[in-house]
Order: structure tokens, then sequence, then C-alpha cells
């Protein structure tokens, strides 16, 4: 019997994209503990991407001290309530589906000062789309020089929340090497973690 189990998932593409977004990783990955953990999802998240998927993936993971190791075709690696480690591995499962990615709707009415962005009240998504619509809007703003950002990173204290996508705040901290940089994430005052995006252009 294998140390860790495997669950298949089925994602869609957003918008015009060809590969897998991140929030929609995010979302099943928070879905699916949501379903199987005893009770609430809490503590430390982490959740890092390796690669674009432009196929299906496996969400393979382990719970305890013994991590989950990392699959032939990774492509996002996450640690969850300091127990839990795992991956979103690719397999050879087409994406047959898109849907609609509303960004220009979600940052409608959101507010800039100076290297932050505020969230407008009652984005059409969830918190994560909410969260990394903001960032890079931010980024596009702020650094227009790249011909795209990618979101690459995200350390939270805890897992967000419904509640929070009204109270969002993302404030541009830190360039490294004019390729990677860093925003703290807010919730009102709070700070809540960080994320991280990629330059993918110049």
């Amino acid at each position: 019997m294998s140390q860790y189990q495997t669950v298949p998932l089925v994602l869609a593409y957003k918008g015009a994209r060809s590969y897998l977004h991140g929030t929609d990783m995010y979302n099943a990955i928070m879905e699916y503990f949501g379903r199987v953990m005893s009770q609430q999802v809490r503590g430390p998240l982490k959740m890092v991407m390796h690669e674009f998927a432009r196929n299906q993936v496996d969400l393979l993971y382990s719970i305890g001290a013994e991590r989950c190791p990392r699959p032939e075709n990774a492509r996002l690696e996450f640690s969850l309530a300091g127990d839990v480690s795992g991956w979103l591995n690719e397999t050879d499962r087409p994406v047959r589906s898109s849907r609609p990615y509303p960004e220009d709707e979600i940052i409608a009415g959101s507010r800039l000062e100076e290297r932050a962005i505020i969230a407008a009240l009652g984005a059409p998504c969830s918190t994560i789309e909410v969260l990394v619509s903001l960032t890079k809007h931010l980024h596009t703003t702020l650094l227009p020089g790249a011909t795209g950002w990618a979101f690459t990173k995200l350390e939270l204290q805890r897992p967000l929340s419904d509640d929070d996508a009204d109270d969002l705040q993302v404030e541009l901290l830190n360039t490294l090497g004019n390729r990677l940089t860093k925003s703290a994430v807010r919730v009102g005052s709070t700070l809540l973690g960080h994320i991280y995006f990629s330059a993918v252009g110049s």
C-alpha cells in the first residue's frame, strides 16, 4: 500500500488560457480537504507553483510527519495545517472545458493607494480569485515593463475564508531581481501572509 493518497481532479481552463490556473488549483485543494477532514482546515498554508499544467492533475498527499514524495510531473507543491503535505501532478488526461474569468469585474471599483490595492465589495468570485486578480492588477500598474505576471507562491497564516474577500488589501513590498516580487496580504489591518509573483516576459 502506498504511503500517500492520490485523488484525480477535473479542472477547467480559465477564459482563453491553455493552462490550469493557480486559483483553481488552490480551490480544488481546499474544497477536497474541507470535505475529508473532520474539522475546519486551520493553521498555516503554503503553496508553490513549479510549472504550468496543461493537462489534468492528480492531487497526491500524505498526513503526518512523513512528507509525500515529489512525483515525476509535479506542477504545484503545498503544505497545510501543519501536517498535510502534497503535490499536484500533471497527467495525460486532457482538459476538456473552459469557463469565464471576469478579471475586469473583479478589479472594478478596487482602489490603488501608492504601492497597495484595496478590494471592492462584492466581487463575483472566490477569495483566492480576488487576491490573485488584485495582485496582478497592482503589478501591471506599478511594474508595466513585463509582458505578464504569474502567481508563483502563497504563504498564509491560515486559509482564506469567504468573508475575507471584501477586506483584502495587497501591498507590493519587494522586487527581487526584476523577476520575482513579494507582496503583503492583509485582511483589513491584519497581516495574513504573503503572495509572490514572477515576470513571464520582458
